[in-house]
């Protein structure tokens, strides 16, 4: 059985989504195909735009098999810890063959050779990174700056994109985590089409959209615009569904701010706790705060995640056991396609860790940390449906929610 896996946002799914779904199966020959999808909040440091069971209806009506969860811990960290877990899931599961990404550059040899010398970070290296981040660079940037140095050839200015391109860059994190959890998992990349991963507007309806100007048509409450550029077969999963922003944890973060509760907040760095406490007292919105802490040494998503973690009182500890456990203790799964029992079966077979369906019965099977995992992200599902609920929508209760089949 070929299998082939995808670490995912969905947020929301679209044409572009079923183009990366076809040209992987298309360079694989994949019998099946597995997603990992983020839950409830995403890596950008925001609640996802629909609730996670009505973005894996849409994944498996476009022909996704199996739709599983990416936890919170995971799901809002850096790029290199996102990853991490999915190549970390994908191996113990077992029977999933090859990861496959779309990337700027299109080949995997350039994102192979960049993953080789981060991973290896020689005392050059880390020199050059260092007097990068003392100079006010954000990591990202000193970290490009310092490849460049050490290896002209591979990457000159002509080619330094390479490492500012977010797919490229998840991409070579993907690489770099199967390096250091000696995986045998393969890994497929081709060229992405397409808008830019940060391209705001739409585009004319031929045109492959981002998922961030779908989302900003959404913000704008122009939901309609959205239908040319969703798959028809996924428009009815999210019919009637009200869409969330970061604004909308701007009364939860303000309230969290205020408590002065700030003891081990993931990526929570001591100088944006600084000017955390001494804004206090002048409540804003969630966006507004990160305006406000911006700088040359913090990207946008750092602050963000910081941010959400601080609202969500998720801990750097608890991350740090996670990690300390191998990342993946189990797999939870939120839909499947009805076709797709063989696939099931199989990573039944394979699989080093158990494959959830019932939050409820998972006291009874799984060891206390990875219970502490589970219950993290169940609480992270609540506060999304209390605020979805707060602004007017329907609640969804994590307990009573079932698998989702199509």
């Amino acid at each position: 059985m070929n299998v082939i896996g995808f670490i995912t946002e969905y947020n929301p799914f679209h044409n572009g989504h079923l183009y990366h779904l076809e040209r992987s199966k298309e360079l694989t020959g994949a019998d099946f195909c597995v997603a990992l999808m983020s839950g409830s909040f995403v890596q950008r440091g925001e609640p996802a735009v629909f609730d996670k069971y009505a973005r894996a209806a849409m994944a498996l009506r476009a022909g996704v098999d199996l739709v599983l969860e990416l936890p919170v811990a995971f799901s809002t960290a850096s790029a290199m810890e996102f990853a991490s877990f999915g190549v970390a899931l994908f191996t113990a599961l077992g029977g999933v063959d090859c990861l496959c990404f779309g990337s700027e550059c299109g080949s995997l040899e350039p994102l192979a050779r960049a993953a080789g010398l981060m991973e290896r970070e020689t005392p050059e290296f880390k020199e050059l990174l260092l007097e990068g981040l003392k100079q006010g660079m954000s990591y990202p940037t000193s970290r490009s700056r310092a490849l460049c140095l050490l290896a002209p050839s591979l990457f000159d200015e002509k080619k330094r994109e390479l490492l500012q391109s977010p797919n490229n860059l998840l991409g070579i994190e993907y690489i770099r985590a199967g390096i250091r959890q000696k995986s045998p998992l393969r890994f497929v990349t081709f060229l992405r089409e397409g808008s830019h991963y940060h391209e705001n507007g739409l585009p004319d309806a031929s045109f492959l959209p981002s998922a961030a100007a779908l989302r900003r048509a959404l913000k704008s409450g122009d939901a309609d615009a959205l239908a040319p550029f969703i798959p028809v077969s996924s428009l009815d999963a999210v019919r009637g569904e009200l869409p969330l922003f970061a604004d909308d944890l701007s009364s939860l973060l303000n309230y969290r701010i205020l408590s002065g509760a700030f003891c081990d907040i993931a990526d929570l760095a001591p100088e944006l706790e600084k000017r955390l406490q001494k804004s206090a007292f002048f409540p804003a919105s969630f966006t507004e705060r990160i305006r406000l802490l911006k700088s040359r040494s913090f990207t946008y998503s750092r602050i963000s995640r910081a941010l959400l973690h601080l609202a969500l009182d998720l801990r750097a500890g608890d991350v740090q056991a996670f990690k300390q456990a191998g990342y993946a203790p189990y797999a939870r799964i939120l839909g499947f396609r009805r076709q797709s029992a063989p696939l099931l079966k199989h990573l039944k077979e394979t699989s080093s860790i158990p494959l959830l369906t019932r939050p409820a019965a998972a006291k009874k099977t799984l060891p206390p940390l990875a219970l502490a995992m589970l219950e993290q992200e169940i609480r992270a599902s609540h506060i999304r449906e209390t605020i979805r609920y707060e602004k007017g929508g329907n609640y969804k209760n994590e307990y009573q929610q079932g698998v989702v089949i199509v």
